[in-house]
């Protein structure tokens, strides 16, 4: 026996016989009758599952104590206050004509065929029920500030989990986000493991984010250039100002490969490849000339819509369109065409909306198809703030991004220039990605 405080004590040994199980157990009613006990926490608390997990270890958790308090008339005997369905669990396991009915009955005589039950148990003595209290609730009452029992999150069960899990990749892709500061504690909080492990499950992607195992982080090109594609795709599983994540909770396999093509024709996916794959190196702190740079201008990119833009809609012609707008660089010569797929993008989606929601009439004009979705959408809960570009677009045709401009470009009437066109683009996109949400 080794003294702990003088409030509670500790006893290694401690026959079944002489615990009691609480007829003031928080779990129920009081009652006085431990058969009706029994039948309490069989019925209602799931004891069966603990007795099967007893007799398959052997033994109770060596890391839970079971909690007492000593009878006062009946001198080393004690009341079960903490673990009264793993003391339910074993009593019966000891003595199966205990158990409250036939199907329970059978059930634990065929675990005790193979098992071997603990007839001794570990406990801690409490003076009385007072001292015993403060104790019971650290266990029992939440996390109470971080002091009391706090749970796991996802993210901490995928990684004791050690590879039983298929998220392990996606934490491991996390706990690298995090240390590599792209992500803060706060941020990560709000991106979908499931999402993330649904794209890395899926070999092209990986191939195109440079990763060698389903399950490690193992890479199989240059660690700086694949460093980068992960973290263009830890951002993608970020909400951005509000809108949905490019990773899609709702993708399925076409989208996912969809996605690893983008990561290439973007230039974000490695190119360096190395001999053989290799366990991921700590990530490179930024320098210092890397933080204090400015983010690089939206006007900069080479391609009008980004691999983030993605279209889950079954329209061939959409996906044609998109398809080679993602890939065209209006500074290749190809500015007119790339304003004819930023037009024929924008009122394909249009058409396809008023088509799904019963509106649509061949021969519309343009600004008045865009006013008809415009009244649409409010009319069914999208903001005025979401449906600012198609509302200036309806009543105004000059402005840069109606697509009256855009058309009068075609027919050489207004000379667009990349950058106009990526301006274009930006304003219509919220707009776009609500309407093909809404499909």
């Amino acid at each position: 026996m080794a003294k702990v405080r003088p409030d509670f004590l500790n006893i290694d040994d401690v026959t079944l016989t002489r615990l009691h199980l609480d007829p003031e157990n928080p779990r129920h009613d009081p009652i006085q009758d431990e058969d009706r006990i029994i039948a309490q926490l069989f019925g209602a608390e799931k004891t069966l599952a603990v007795a099967k997990d007893i007799a398959q270890k052997g033994a109770i958790s060596p890391l839970d104590r079971i909690g007492v308090i000593e009878m006062e008339d009946n001198p080393g005997h004690y009341i079960v206050v903490e673990g009264n369905r793993r003391t339910c669990a074993l009593k019966v396991l000891h003595d199966p004509k205990k158990a409250p009915n036939t199907t329970i009955r059978d059930a634990i005589e065929a675990l005790r065929a193979s098992a071997k039950v603990p007839s001794k148990v570990p406990v801690v003595v409490f003076k009385d029920r007072v001292t015993a209290e403060p104790w019971l609730k650290l266990r029992h009452l939440g996390a109470q500030g971080g002091a009391g029992t706090r749970e796991w999150d996802s993210a901490a069960k995928n990684r004791f989990a050690r590879g039983a899990t298929p998220d392990r990749l996606a934490v491991a892709l996390l706990d690298r986000a995090e240390e590599a500061g792209w992500i803060d504690p706060v941020s990560r909080k709000t991106i979908s493991v499931t999402t993330m492990t649904r794209y890395v499950s899926n070999p092209v992607v990986r191939a195109a984010l440079g990763l060698g195992s389903s399950s490690e982080l193992k890479f199989t090109h240059e660690p700086a250039e694949v460093d980068a594609a992960l973290q263009s795709f830890v951002n993608d599983a970020l909400s951005q100002n509000g809108a949905e994540p490019v990773l899609s909770s709702r993708s399925r396999k076409a989208d996912r490969v969809a996605y690893a093509n983008a990561l290439h024709q973007r230039g974000v996916a490695p190119r360096t490849s190395l001999p053989a794959p290799i366990d991921a190196p700590a990530p490179q702190e930024p320098t210092a000339a890397k933080k204090g740079r400015n983010p690089r201008s939206p006007d900069k990119r080479p391609h009008i819509v980004q691999s983030s833009f993605v279209a889950k809609h079954g329209d061939k012609n959409l996906q044609r369109i998109l398809q080679e707008l993602r890939t065209i660089k209006p500074d290749d010569g190809y500015v007119f065409s790339t304003n004819y797929l930023v037009r024929a993008t924008v009122e394909r989606i249009m058409v396809l909306y008023a088509i799904k929601h019963g509106f649509h009439q061949s021969g519309t004009p343009d600004h008045l198809l865009v006013k008809q979705c415009h009244e649409h959408l409010g009319n069914n809960g999208a903001t005025a703030n979401q449906l600012k570009v198609m509302r200036v677009a309806a009543s105004n045709k000059d402005v840069l991004y109606s697509l009256d401009t855009l058309g009068s470009a075609v027919h050489g009437a207004h000379l667009p220039t990349r950058a106009g066109l990526i301006a274009v683009w930006d304003n219509w996109e919220p707009s776009l990605r609500l309407m093909l949400d809404r499909m």
